[in-house]
């Protein structure tokens, strides 16, 4: 179970790990070529080979990179991570606006985004007690060198939870050598302002680090007269010695306020004019009549959809070279989340039950009083992931790795008064409504503690010098422990499994790669499993995966060309959807079969032009009905919801080193809303466009300044972008399963310019 609120009613009780900042250096989390993917002493990692801003890839499975060259283009499109990786190959992006403060929705292939692996530099972005990723607090995007999506699974020493369809993994930037400054100003559409600054110290003596910060402001774009802002604090301290040994400290600090979006349902969608947002109608606590058992019905207010988080990380990265041939990674994180609150609903308490006057109306009669339903996200994570690599022989790496990860939450809804202007009394839990005995009235109120091991061992086999073969097994081991502390009840799962995988990688010649790669997953599930009996459900089960893969790669130093067919057997699905209180749940759709074809080419054309275009065709159909409390529905051979059977997206740029223009649109095809296929969502084509210019030493002590415009659907296209919460059954005729599925829509057409300045 997770609860929902914030931008996107983002989920709350988080481990937001995600601005945790590692040089990118520190960690090498996949294979980027066979024994590239480990850096011995006396060896350093392949340089990226670009053409155009484009990366060629080597790794034995089907990947694509955002390098930093786009991301500085493309980021001012939309939400940072989200909204960026649109135009890779198989992604379908949802929700999220130009801010990089909102967070949309991700689905690669047929997954949800808390099907993937979100890391940054090592460290997990994913909830651990809830599985989503918050893409919202991932830090600055101009601390990121590249983000890469690895479809079909997470590498095997990847530190993830949830990757049971592929990951997502951000490199941040190391410090440099020289010092210098990086200022950047943007302004946009909805009173966007937006400040970034980043200070490099150099090097000196093997010591070097950078220091950024940022401030964002901005209205919502709906009619909810909803704002957000956010401060980032981020740091990277680096020291290097001997041959190739380095240690890093990184901080983050991160402070949110926002409002929220509405997801409308489609009748919602269809009767409403498009920015329509939540009411502005406040509810206060406050009033009601003396003697009177007053009823004030509360209903949804923007004042009171909001959340307000302080999150703070800590880690400490160290590469050793032991020897010749033998290298010990150590990366250790800790995670604080303890100030805050998000207010997810405008809900009711009854003075009858609690023994006080909580409207102050000089009597404690009253059975329906508003009150702001908020989550108090307190929880503490720390975790370490650790390799040892064996050079065995030029042609052989051997890799044993240990990962290790405990959390400990707490998952508190109090109830908060709401003041005149429809705004919870305070956003940091102080104000809480009290019971006649002075005891804080809890909704829920529980205790929950996550531990998981996981140990591997990976051996990359050059077997001849255009053949290499890639073996892994890994051990996983999670247990999830529970108390309710209103309900007395507690309870543990247990979950561990083998999981192996395969790569082989064949370059036919200098211009042809082959390559075949399965992998085993386990994702398990969400921490409202171990409460599964108290809440009268059933308990969900780990949801597994086998995954397939093969492929071609073409590259030449003008043209790279992939294409893959993928193959995705899962067992025990598990799908999500929102409660009317906020609440979103997932339930076991069963078996589902993926499978699909992608194909995507990056070129260069004469006159410092150049293009991109990728196509998926995928089909994800549950491979029978969906059932419970003794009823079924009709979902064998359907399309997943929230997953289109068609992806097309392309782009023509032009970069001469000092101007560049990009033109880009991406075909969307429809999609369903609930896994009976009973409401079909029309596909669209949505335009994006950017430009800017580099001015090399403008003046005296500039090493660049460069000016940009980014504008996001070009054209004011309206529709609906993806699914938020999914149902069962979409039909109202269905008495055993029916649900409004609710969604996310397109930001209107929003422009963000930028002045960025280097010295």
């Amino acid at each position: 179970m997770q609860y929902l609120s914030g931008i996107k009613q983002t989920g709350l009780a988080i481990s937001i790990s995600g601005t945790l900042l590692v040089s990118g250096h520190a960690i090498a989390q996949t294979s980027d070529s066979v024994l590239d993917t480990v850096v011995v002493q006396g060896q350093n990692q392949a340089t990226d080979t670009l053409v155009g801003d484009a990366k060629q890839e080597k790794a034995p499975e089907s990947k694509a990179t955002l390098t930093k060259a786009q991301l500085q283009k493309f980021v001012g499109l939309d939400s940072a991570v989200t909204g960026a990786l649109k135009y890779l190959p198989g992604v379908h992006s949802s929700g999220g606006d130009s801010s990089g403060i909102t967070e949309g929705s991700l689905n690669i292939r047929g997954f949800s985004q808390d099907q993937l692996g979100f890391t940054r530099d090592g460290i997990p972005l994913n909830d651990p007690q809830f599985l989503t990723p918050h893409a919202d607090f991932m830090g600055d995007p101009e601390n990121y060198e590249s983000v890469s999506v690895i479809y079909g699974g997470a590498s095997i020493n990847a530190p993830t939870l949830t990757a049971s369809g592929g990951s997502v993994e951000i490199k941040s930037v190391a410090p440099t050598q020289e010092s210098g400054v990086l200022y950047k100003q943007s302004i946009g559409s909805n009173n966007l302002y937006r400040e970034f600054v980043r200070v490099n110290t150099g090097e000196h003596d093997g010591l070097s680090a950078w220091l950024s910060a940022s401030r964002t402001t901005a209205d919502l774009w709906d009619d909810s007269d909803g704002e957000l802002s956010s401060n980032r604090f981020e740091g990277n301290v680096q020291y290097k010695w001997g041959d190739g040994n380095q240690i890093n400290a990184l901080f983050s600090s991160f402070l949110m306020r926002t409002n929220s979006y509405l997801s409308p349902t489609l009748a919602q969608y269809r009767a409403n004019k498009y920015d329509h947002g939540y009411p502005t109608k406040a509810y206060p606590t406050e009033g009601g009549i003396n003697g009177v058992p007053d009823i004030t019905v509360p209903g949804p207010s923007a004042p009171n959809s909001r959340a307000d988080f302080k999150i703070q990380t800590y880690g400490l990265n160290g590469v050793f070279n032991l020897s010749d041939g033998v290298q010990l990674k150590v990366n250790p994180y800790y995670v604080r989340v303890t100030d805050g609150t998000a207010s997810i609903a405008t809900a009711a308490v009854n003075e009858t039950k609690l023994g006080t006057d909580v409207n102050h109306d000089g009597d404690a009669l009253d059975p329906v009083v508003p009150a702001s339903l908020q989550l108090l996200p307190t929880q503490y994570r720390i975790g370490s992931s650790n390799t040892l690599d064996f050079t065995l022989a030029d042609n052989n790496v051997l890799q044993l790795g240990l990962w290790t990860d405990y959390t400990h939450a707490r998952n508190q809804f109090i109830f908060t008064p709401i003041k005149g202007n429809g705004k919870p009394a305070s956003i940091d839990g102080s104000t809480p409504i009290r019971d006649g005995n002075g005891n804080i009235y809890y909704n829920t109120n529980q205790a929950n503690q996550i531990t998981t091991q996981k140990l591997w061992l990976q051996d990359t086999w050059n077997i001849v010098s255009d053949l290499t073969l890639t073996a892994g097994l890994a051990w996983q081991h999670t247990e999830l422990k529970g108390d309710d502390l209103l309900k007395g009840y507690s309870n543990t799962e247990d979950y561990n499994r083998f999981l192996p995988s395969l790569s082989l990688s064949y370059q036919l010649d200098k211009e042809n790669q082959l390559y075949y790669n399965t992998t085993s997953n386990m994702r398990v599930p969400a921490i409202a499993s171990v409460y599964g009996s108290v809440n009268g459900v059933e308990k969900q089960k780990p949801e597994l995966t086998w995954n397939q893969e093969i492929g071609w790669r073409y590259s030449t130093d003008k043209t790279l060309v992939s294409a893959a067919l993928f193959y995705d057997q899962f067992k025990n699905r598990q799908a999500a959807y929102q409660q009317l209180t906020g609440v979103t749940s997932y339930f076991n759709a069963g078996s589902v079969t993926t499978q699909g074809l992608e194909l995507s080419v990056n070129g260069k054309l004469p006159a410092n032009f150049n293009y991109f275009s990728s196509l998926t065709l995928l089909s994800a159909e549950q491979d029978s009905d969906y059932s419970a409390g003794g009823h079924s529905a009709d979902t064998k051979g359907k399309q997943l919801f929230d997953t289109p059977r068609q992806l097309f997206n392309a782009g023509i740029g032009y970069d001469n080193q000092a101007f560049y223009a990009n033109f880009l649109g991406r075909y969307t095809g429809s999609y369903y809303g609930d896994l009976a296929n009973n409401q079909k969502i029309s596909g669209y084509t949505v335009f994006d466009a950017n430009l800017g210019y580099r001015f090399k030493d403008l003046v005296s002590g500039l090493k660049e300044t460069t000016v940009s415009l980014n504008a996001n659907n070009l054209f004011n296209k309206q529709y609906l972008s993806g699914v938020k919460s999914g149902t069962i059954d979409a039909d109202p005729s269905d008495a055993n399963f029916f649900g409004a599925p609710q969604y996310y829509r397109g930001q209107p057409r929003s422009l963000v310019a930028s002045v960025s300045v280097g010295f």
